[in-house]
């Protein structure tokens, strides 16, 4: 009788339009065991409740609220289709989709009962950034308001972005320690409210400092003038205030200089070395005197050098090609001399792909170094196909005039030192373009095969198999050659 009573009074609210608020009620049966939960029901909107797969299906997607975003842009992100089931966690995707849409800050999904039965209609509410209407800097002396809007990246007809103008006024604000205004204040006036209509910023420019001199203290074994060579902060060029003086006063730029100078000691085997600074402002904190201050420390030696992964070569034939040796004072430029002629003796047998990392490791107790080369020597490669590609709006060049200056064929074992010497044929031949600026010259690149396999020793004579057959060396030329 409970039962019976309380479903006909849940029909009854249903039938007057959910006008009776149900809060949820647990209601015990006779002879049973298990409570029945009744929970509120709602017939406007499905999506709150649990309907059976299949139960309602799409009539209709509506869009609204878009003004710049296209009806077509926004329904390519939308994987709900008209006709198909009513799918809340595919709704849930198509709005995270929406939100990516630049322009776009917020969407919101509902459904409203359509007049088919069974059937909702779909509507995508997306909410639009107001645009920018206008760009306004305030306070700016020294910097014309053109070149803070370009920094600034923002533009008039952009959407209002509150984030983007953020980052604008980061922008404008590294711009300005560029320039050397280390005190600059700047605000944002207008642009953080979705009410606004454009972005207003408030500036407090602050003295443009300079730099006068630039000095070196506790350097012996390396002279000023060499130090400053190493370094990217300049004194000003001319001693008064103008645009084409210079010398601004950067300060990441001088946390920047000395890391460099202390990366350049380590090159010489100063290892401990230790670089500090020292700024000193005029009263009228425009004008800074920079010093560099020093601590040399002791200067390392190489006690041993160690060959780590050699299977090719042996200890003893891959060090009379090392110029640093056991004895000498660590310098990074040696080593990397050094590395290079380690892989070309690597390269020269065919082993194109060897990697060689050095390690120089200090120790504890004495101002020493000991230096591992550890060798990852890779595979041995033949030469497959050569591919001649010359670029270039109708390229009168033959390809037989490049092939004459390479020095390889198929079938040879590849010599790294004859790709680079047939390269150098190809640039001297004033066949192709060879712009060092623009980066464009001609080229020697090779593509290894996915599978790779060891070659064979004892191939039988004129046979080339393992690697050779897929691996391609491609000569590629830019420019045109002498017209047939």
């Amino acid at each position: 009788m409970l039962r019976g009573f309380i479903g006909r009074w849940l029909f009854a609210c249903a039938w007057v339009g959910g006008l009776c608020a149900l809060p949820s009620v647990t209601v015990a049966q006779p002879d049973a065991t298990d409570p029945i939960e009744l929970t509120e029901l709602s017939l406007d909107n499905p999506l709150t409740r649990s309907p059976r797969e299949g139960e309602t299906t799409i009539a209709a997607i509506q869009i609204k609220g878009n003004r710049s975003v296209s009806k077509k842009k926004i329904r390519e992100k939308i994987d709900s289709r008209v006709g198909g089931p009513l799918d809340t966690l595919k709704l849930q995707r198509d709005v995270r989709n929406l939100t990516k849409i630049k322009g776009l800050f917020d969407v919101k999904v509902k459904t409203q009962p359509s007049s088919e039965p069974d059937s909702v209609v779909v509507i995508f509410e997306v909410f639009e950034f107001p645009k920018l209407e206008h760009i306004y800097f305030i306070g700016n002396d020294e910097i014309s308001a053109r070149t803070l809007t370009k920094k600034s990246e923002l533009k008039v007809g952009d959407p209002l972005n509150v984030m983007a103008v953020e980052e604008a006024r980061q922008k404008v604000l590294a711009f300005y320690n560029e320039k050397g205004f280390n005190k600059v204040q700047i605000d944002i006036k207008e642009g953080t409210s979705r009410s606004d209509r454009g972005a207003v910023f408030l500036i407090d420019e602050g003295p443009q400092q300079r730099i006068w001199s630039v000095k070196f203290v506790g350097n012996s074994i390396v002279s000023g003038s060499r130090l400053k060579t190493q370094i990217e902060s300049k004194p000003s060029i001319i001693k008064y205030a103008t645009a084409l003086a210079g010398g601004y006063v950067d300060r990441r730029k001088i946390d920047e200089d000395v890391n460099r100078l202390t990366s350049y000691y380590r090159s010489l085997g100063y290892m401990v070395a230790r670089v500090g600074r020292s700024m000193a402002f005029t009263d009228d904190n425009r004008w800074l005197n920079m010093t560099f201050v020093i601590d040399e420390g002791p200067r390392f030696k190489i006690r041993d050098i160690n060959f780590e992964g050699n299977a090719l070569f042996g200890d003893k034939q891959l060090e009379p090609l090392l110029n640093l040796k056991k004895g000498q004072y660590f310098d990074l430029s040696a080593m990397q001399t050094d590395v290079v002629a380690l892989i070309d003796a690597y390269g020269a047998l065919g082993f194109i792909l060897a990697d060689i990392q050095p390690s120089p490791r200090t120790l504890e107790k004495s101002p020493e170094i000991d230096l591992v080369y550890n060798i990852a020597e890779g595979n041995r490669y033949r030469v497959g196909r050569i591919n001649v590609k010359i670029a270039g709006e109708n390229p009168h060049t033959q390809r037989i005039v490049a092939l004459n200056r390479i020095d390889l064929r198929p079938g040879d074992i590849i010599d790294i030192r004859k790709i680079r010497d047939s390269e150098r044929r190809l640039r001297a031949s004033g066949l192709f373009l060879n712009d060092v600026q623009k980066g464009v010259k001609p080229k020697i690149v090779f593509n290894t095969p996915k599978e790779t396999e060891t070659i064979a020793e004892g191939n039988r004579e004129g046979s080339f198999r393992g690697q050779s057959p897929d691996r391609t060396v491609s000569t590629s030329t830019q420019g045109e050659g002498p017209t047939r």
